[in-house]
């Protein structure tokens, strides 16, 4: 019997799948379907996939065969020793991807980082006034507000009482 697990890391390389915990339905156009169904026996097949409505929540999905079905027999294996074979499966440091903290991706690819910061007091920040709504105290308890005429009549500034 051949080693069922080389022969399904082989095609697993081969069509570069990742797993996923769940797929999108619509999403999905076409599916390849590898089995053992003998000893020494394997079955490629390729689907087109044909949503139909249903009475359900989910469509009712179709598979119709399309492409090149392959009917593979394994008459020879030589396997590598299995020292040989874990050095030629090795990973470069260089090629691994590393968990990057606090950045995540939606479902359109969208780069999404958190940002954590320490606590704020509003009421210490420095807040920036205004020049327009300065207000001056004349001293006799009255505001003042200053407003510039541009009308050549009035040659002082206008002066308001807000009281």
């Amino acid at each position: 019997f051949p080693d069922w697990g080389i022969i399904q890391n082989y095609f697993c390389d081969f069509f570069c799948t990742t797993k996923t915990s769940s797929i999108n339905l619509q999403g999905l156009e076409y599916v390849i379907s590898i089995s053992a169904v003998e000893p020494d026996t394997l079955l490629l097949r390729s689907y087109e996939v044909n949503m139909k409505k249903s009475g359900a929540d989910s469509p009712y999905v179709e598979l119709v065969e399309i492409g090149v079905s392959l009917d593979l027999k394994l008459r020879r294996t030589q396997l590598a020793p299995p020292d040989i074979r874990k050095q030629a499966m090795k990973v470069p440091k260089a090629a691994k991807i590393g968990k990057t903290k606090n950045i995540t991706h939606d479902m359109a690819g969208t780069k999404l980082a958190t940002v954590h910061m320490t606590k704020q007091n509003i009421t210490e920040m420095p807040q920036s006034k205004m020049k327009g709504s300065k207000r001056k105290d004349d001293g006799e308890g009255k505001v003042v507000k200053k407003k510039k005429v541009e009308s050549s009549d009035v040659s002082e500034d206008q002066v308001m009482d807000t009281s």
